[in-house]
């Protein structure tokens, strides 16, 4: 980043102006992942030696967050153009290739300063910036067509779908993963292995399971006798029929206490299956992906979404609840649980709607690495994780005792800690 300002770009100016901006957007969200998933990290901003950085401490969170990742995505968002205009150094249309855009870096503010707002740091300055970010992402989806949003529960669906026509069509920013790359992990490590009427490709087998509350907001049948359209069969899988070479999935069923005290009995088996393109997911949507176009089991053509608009409308709606506006809060809820065949819900306090909000979010950004940033920040890792050791009887490997303040951070690595003794300080907890 330092380079690029001495470099002559002729009249293309505006491009070198957007190469910038992409460069402030990666380093601001680099940045804000280190501060929310470590916390405590050193903050290197510009060319270092070897030597110098061996006496680079570590940075607070909060330092991390206001130098670098703020003004970082700040000037993203000033420098950068909406995708549209977005283009490729010899100035042709990159448009549909997911690049960081100016949405993209106000969506990322928007996600920042509600963090901010939240706990540790509960800034109740935050919460006006966030909603400023908010209204103006939400303002132009609107002026724009309801841009990002997805009109119906199959175009919600399609979205996870390996097609030209979808890659980015409804996502702010997203990781996208092409053919012949070979490094999308995710869709070959989530489940069980599946037969081949699911697909042809190897899946590792690996023993992941729904949480059992979040398998009982799928389960459940709503007054026109449908269940949620997001779950089974899309986001979730709950088994399959017996096939040559693959005996039937067979899926427990368990009791489950859910968090009003309520006691319902849900399958504690169930497999994760947002992001497999699937061959009875591709057939009912009357789509096509044929596998053998893969390089290998890694292969797949998905992305993985980043910043959603329904993640900023319930962040919105979170704070117009705390504002006392509940019935604007629950519009948002409402407009994605109606897409989703979901009875709309209705909220007569601020708290009754945080509620509601909180669960939507859990549900519609289900496997999008967005629910533990949600506990940490409403400071409820502790008691959520509690709650879940409780509904699997504290199986062997668990211990409440371990739940130790501070540990919502990961640890400083070993080899970090050990690369300058005593230059770093471990994370409270461990």
């Amino acid at each position: 980043m330092t380079k690029i300002e001495g470099c002559d770009f002729g009249d293309k100016t505006s491009i070198k102006e957007q190469f910038l901006g992409e460069m402030l957007f990666m380093r601001g969200w680099c940045y804000f992942e280190l501060a929310r998933l470590w916390g405590n990290v050193p903050l290197i901003v510009t060319p270092v030696s070897p030597s110098e950085v061996k006496g680079i401490g570590q940075s607070t969170p909060r330092e991390i967050i206001e130098t670098v990742v703020i003004p970082d995505l700040t000037e993203a968002k000033n420098k950068l153009p909406y995708k549209e205009q977005m283009v490729s150094a010899s100035g042709s249309s990159i448009s549909s290739e997911g690049r960081a855009d100016k949405m993209a870096a106000e969506a990322m503010l928007a996600r920042v300063y509600m963090t901010l707002a939240g706990s540790p740091y509960n800034d109740s300055n935050a919460k006006s910036l966030a909603k400023t970010q908010l209204e103006n992402i939400l303002n132009y989806s609107v002026a724009n067509g309801d841009k990002y949003w997805a009109p119906t529960l199959d175009e919600w669906r399609k979205q996870w779908m390996p097609s030209t026509d979808y890659y980015n069509k409804y996502s702010i920013f997203a990781i996208q993963h092409r053919t012949n790359e070979n490094r999308n992990y995710l869709i070959f490590n989530f489940s069980p292995g599946l037969p081949p009427s699911y697909t042809s490709r190897r899946i590792f087998g690996n023993s992941i399971w729904v949480e059992k509350t979040l398998e009982y907001e799928f389960e459940r049948t709503f007054s026109n006798g449908k269940k949620d359209g997001r779950g089974i069969g899309f986001t979730i899988l709950e088994g399959y029929e017996e096939e040559p070479n693959y005996p039937a999935y067979t899926n427990d069923r368990e009791n489950v206490i859910l968090e009003d005290g309520t006691t319902v009995e849900v399958y504690t088996k169930t497999m994760f299956y947002k992001y497999l393109p699937s061959k009875p997911k591709l057939a009912e949507l009357g789509m096509s992906f044929d596998e053998s176009s893969m390089a290998g089991d890694y292969d797949w053509p998905v992305n993985f979404p980043i910043l959603r608009l329904e993640d900023m409308m319930l962040l919105y709606a979170e704070l117009l609840a705390d504002e006392g506006n509940v019935v604007e809060a629950m519009y948002y809820v409402n407009k994605i649980r109606e897409r989703a065949g979901c009875d709309p819900e209705t909220a007569s306090t601020s708290a009754d709607a945080l509620r509601l909000i909180k669960r939507e979010r859990r549900v519609e950004l289900a496997g999008e690495g967005i629910r533990w940033f949600d506990l940490v920040r409403y400071g409820e890792w502790q008691s959520a994780i509690t709650r879940m050791f409780d509904n699997y009887n504290n199986p062997d490997g668990t211990d409440k005792s371990e739940l130790k303040n501070g540990r919502y951070l990961y640890p400083i690595p070993l080899d970090q800690m050990n690369a300058v003794p005593g230059l770093y300080s471990q994370n409270e907890g461990y």
